[in-house]
């Protein structure tokens, strides 16, 4: 019997217990990896304590959206992806703090590309891709992006700035010289930070990674609620945001375009340290503490 970080319960981390699962069979258009290492993310963190029960999980449910491994077995219908592939994966129905998990959506794992950063890849680069797509921003344009310094928000930045867009990042200071390796002008965090931006030009669109209520400022620089879309604020509606979320066509294509970047060493991660899956709820506890600044993703051996 397979082993998994199954979750007894809604509350602290440690509800989190590694525990026996039953081994599961790939259905069709799926597979089933031999997990080698699962990224944590904050709605990881959320689901755990209860604070989204929009998602219902099963008893006993098992977090994560995104791992990287090998392929175990295939289901009926899969194509171009042998037994024993090296692959990342975004798990729609969660499941990557697992010995072995089932996907749907998935991408080839060049060699030159790590483990740890193939499973700190997919859910990131899916939702910067997607609202970057859905903001319709083109070069030549100004992008104001909010939580620049997180997962999405580095992805994003990079791609915006390769396709021509100007980018300013809302960062703390920890996070100003990493906006500006990646090509944004950082803007602090803070108050007055809607004249810092007004400063800096005109803005035609936002993207908001962070969800610290922003919203109104967000509006007032973008002339409207039309182009700004957040993520992570559950006060959009009553802005008149929209909420992105995931949708099997907010970005088809998103891991093969992005892994490809990566490979090339043309795509930068946020920082990233690693933990064996079974501490999966100490890492939980280091991320809620506040203390830790990186990603932490949980790995096998």
């Amino acid at each position: 019997m397979p082993n998994a970080v199954v979750m007894t319960g809604y509350g602290p981390p440690e509800v989190l217990k590694w525990a026996g699962v039953p081994q599961r069979e790939p259905g069709e258009g799926q597979i089933r990896i031999k997990v080698k290492a699962a990224g944590i993310s904050p709605t990881d963190l959320v689901l755990r304590a209860g604070y989204v029960k929009a998602i219902p999980l099963p008893p006993n449910a098992v977090l994560g959206f995104e791992a990287a491994g090998t392929v175990d077995a295939v289901g009926p219908g899969v194509t171009g992806t042998s037994i024993g592939d090296g692959v990342t994966a975004l798990l729609l129905g969660l499941g990557g703090y697992a010995e072995y998990a089932l996907a749907s959506i998935w991408t080839r794992k060049p060699d030159t590309v790590s483990w740890i950063d193939a499973a700190a890849l997919p859910s990131s680069a899916e939702a910067a891709v997607g609202v970057l797509r859905q903001l319709n921003v083109k070069s030549g344009e100004t992008l104001l992006l909010f939580g620049g310094g997180g997962s999405v928000g580095i992805i994003a930045t990079q791609l915006a700035v390769a396709r021509g867009i100007k980018v300013i990042s809302a960062v703390g200071e920890h996070d100003e010289t990493l906006a500006r390796e990646l090509g944004a002008t950082p803007v602090r965090y803070g108050p007055g930070l809607a004249g810092r931006v007004r400063a800096l030009g005109a803005v035609d669109a936002v993207f908001d990674a962070a969800g610290k209520g922003v919203l109104a400022d967000a509006i007032a620089l973008a002339g409207g609620p039309r182009r700004v879309i957040t993520l992570a604020d559950p006060a959009a509606a009553d802005f008149g945001v929209t909420f992105s979320q995931y949708t099997t066509d907010r970005a088809p294509g998103a891991l093969d375009e992005t892994i490809a970047l990566l490979a090339d060493g043309r795509l930068r991660l946020r920082a990233h340290t690693s933990m064996p899956m079974q501490q999966a709820a100490e890492a939980h506890r280091q991320l809620e503490s506040g203390t830790v600044h990186e990603r932490i993703i949980l790995t096998l051996q």
